[in-house]
């Protein structure tokens, strides 16, 4: 019997189509989606009396949600109420409808129903420490993407007026902006532009900092996270990526499924008398902490001394392209991210140059004042515990 409908047997399965403002649901009796009956059904309520409604649910009822971006918060909610909410992934469940008819309490009902038939997997609900670090990782994001989107436009204005920096020119800096100014004599329009410009890479940059600042600090706290620096091309931002996406090290039985998680695993796509055999990465996954352990996977490829760099250039004269010897490092991290956070690790005996390298930019990111008001009385003291700490055997 399918394990969905066995932890449905002792209740109803309740379908919860919910938006930021109202919400739909329904109450099925059965065990088979096709057969099983609507015992009940609410339409349209208001989404602040979710406790209110889930006070009318019986304590075997289960509830059943499609992922969204208020899932997991109504989750807590019901959680706080006694019950065991489930949420599925939103792809398959989206998939599936009726095409000619679509309201929220159909939808309701869907949810239910494919629930029962198991063609939508659950998909684990974060706690609110991964949450938070999802939304920090979310927004440093967002900051780089607007420091590089502002940057280019800056510079494509410039070259539209045949102006070319001199290499070394930091945009966010004082010297930088006067360089911009005095490049060529500006219109007073042309000075707006090139002055609003110049002040949103500024805050962007700004944003940048402070986020990455926050990051240092949340690794530099928690010594299974800084840990993760002894991986190359790991640092503090990678290893809060890697604390944010996959969270609870737990859920993941071995290696392949942080793999397949991350979407560094080779697709296989074969029908007839198509080609066997595997084929490139899959086209899924989180592609977040997937483009930052390919950032890494190429500062391992550069790294000389690093083991990694050997093999993955022995790899790449073998498959005559960089990328593959790329998504093989970045693979490879991502199975020793798996056993480190397990502690499966070997205990490290002494601290090389790189590692210490490491922790200094790690205290540089954090900055000397926010490591005194931590209650170091120096940086040198700060990296000494953190040095402890990744000498401490697990």
């Amino acid at each position: 019997m399918n394990v969905q409908k066995e932890s449905a047997a002792c209740g109803r399965v309740v379908g919860l189509d919910l938006h930021p403002d109202l919400f739909s649901a329904a109450a099925l009796v059965g065990r088979e989606p096709v057969t099983a009956t609507i015992a009940q059904q609410w339409d349209r309520r208001p989404t602040a009396q979710l406790e209110q409604w889930a006070a009318q649910l019986a304590p075997g009822d289960l509830v059943v949600l499609e992922a969204s971006g208020n899932s997991f918060e109504a989750c807590e909610r019901l959680r706080r109420c006694g019950l065991q909410p489930v949420v599925l992934e939103s792809q398959r469940a989206g998939q599936i409808r009726k095409t000619y008819c679509s309201n929220d309490r159909v939808c309701a009902v869907k949810l239910a129903r494919i629930y029962l038939s198991g063609l939508a997997h659950p998909v684990w609900q974060p706690d609110a420490q991964t949450r938070e670090r999802r939304e920090v990782l979310h927004a440093y994001r967002k900051a780089v993407t607007t420091a590089t989107r502002t940057r280019n436009r800056l510079q494509s204005f410039l070259s539209d007026h045949a102006v070319r920096l001199p290499p070394g020119v930091r945009l966010t800096e004082a010297s930088g902006q006067q360089t911009v100014r005095t490049a060529r004599p500006w219109s007073a329009r042309q000075e707006l532009l090139i002055g609003q410009m110049l002040e949103d890479l500024q805050l962007a940059a700004q944003r940048r900092r402070q986020l990455s600042a926050l990051m240092a600090q949340d690794v530099a706290a928690d010594p299974k996270l800084l840990q993760l620096i002894r991986l190359m091309g790991v640092r503090h931002i990678v290893a809060f990526a890697i604390a944010a996406v996959v969270g609870d090290i737990g859920r993941f039985a071995n290696p392949k499924k942080l793999v397949a998680y991350l979407g560094l695993a080779p697709a296989v796509d074969q029908s007839g008398n198509g080609p066997r055999g595997q084929q490139g990465l899959v086209t899924f996954g989180r592609g977040d902490l997937r483009a930052l352990l390919t950032q890494a996977a190429h500062n391992a490829l550069n790294q000389r001394h690093s083991p990694l760099h050997t093999w993955g250039w022995k790899l790449c004269l073998r498959k005559s392209h960089k990328n593959v010897a790329v998504a093989a490092i970045a693979r490879k991290l991502t199975v020793s991210i798996w056993y480190l956070l397990r502690g499966l690790f070997t205990p490290l005996a002494k601290l090389d140059e790189t590692l210490q390298v490491k922790l200094s930019k790690l205290a540089s990111a954090i900055g000397l004042k926010t490591i005194r008001h931590l209650g170091y009385k120096s940086k040198t003291a700060f990296i000494e515990e953190k040095t402890l700490w990744l000498l401490k055997t697990a």
